[in-house]
């Protein structure tokens, strides 16, 4: 397993970071994830033969936040 955080703006509430759980949670090989609205953190556990980070980016843009790794 690898695990990665994303600095992840647009999120306001408990609402925006379950959205953004659900969105990822859907992709193949991640197996889980944690959005926090309140420090604009995602933290995802996944199977890199699965799914790459660039998937899982796009998967919380697609819910309309911009996601980043942080350093």
């Amino acid at each position: 397993m690898t695990s990665i955080d994303l600095k992840t703006t647009g999120m306001h509430c408990g609402s925006c970071a379950k959205r953004v759980e659900l969105a990822v949670g859907d992709l193949p090989g991640v197996s889980s994830v944690k959005a926090d609205a309140a420090v604009g953190n995602t933290h995802v556990e996944f199977d890199a033969a699965q799914v790459d980070v660039d998937a899982i980016v796009a998967a919380i843009r697609g819910e309309g936040y911009e996601a980043e790794p942080t350093a």
